[in-house]
């Protein structure tokens, strides 16, 4: 679920929080996510306020491998740039995040873990209808300082359906692939996803 609050320059705060259940038939929490966020509209001359840019920090609980719940701290910048086409809405998003974790726990031993974001996405929504249908795409690029060793280890796609309840209030629903690739042991997972959204 997350709120977002728009003020009259354009700026919106969002605070987010997610619960994410995996194994054992759905039962067992995975991860847990609270994530506070601020982006603003950048004008630049011709582009009018289809740009814009944002910041983001984040606190995970991550059910790891060894059966317990890592400490992670995640944060970065991203910039994006939207587009309407009659009744489509076109995006592309591009984030640089870093994730710190508590080294006496943590499942990987790079620390921060660098990654450039790269996600492209599309929204119809018909004349007077509640229900909107969006489409994307996200591609992982992990970074490492030789870049010999930068490569993209993740593919996402994600479909979800929005129902607007009310003028603030909608409900949106998720279905989303992971991917990973060019790993040593790549996986695949498939995630269900229902997400409550309010707006000030």
């Amino acid at each position: 679920m997350d709120f977002s609050n728009g003020f009259r320059n354009g700026i919106e705060l969002k605070v987010e929080e997610e619960f994410r259940f995996g194994e054992f038939g759905g039962t067992h929490m995975e991860r847990w996510l609270n994530e506070v966020s601020l982006e603003t509209p950048m004008s630049i001359p011709g582009l009018g306020n289809r740009l814009h840019g944002g910041c983001f920090l984040g606190y995970v609980r991550h059910y790891d491998k060894k059966g317990y719940f890592d400490n992670r701290l995640r944060f970065g910048v991203d910039f994006s740039y939207r587009e309407s086409v009659r009744r489509w809405k076109l995006a592309c998003r591009s984030r640089l995040m870093f994730t710190y974790r508590d080294e006496r726990t943590g499942e990987y031993s790079l620390n921060p873990k660098w990654y450039w974001r790269n996600k492209l996405q599309a929204t119809y929504q018909r004349p007077n209808s509640r229900w909107k249908y969006t489409l994307s795409a996200e591609l992982f690029l992990r970074l490492r300082e030789n870049p010999s060793e930068t490569f993209v280890d993740h593919v996402r796609t994600t479909v979800s359906m929005d129902y607007r309840l009310s003028r603030r209030q909608s409900l949106e629903f998720i279905a989303r692939m992971d991917n990973e690739i060019q790993v040593r042991e790549p996986m695949d997972r498939f995630y269900l996803g229902i997400v409550y959204h309010l707006k000030n």
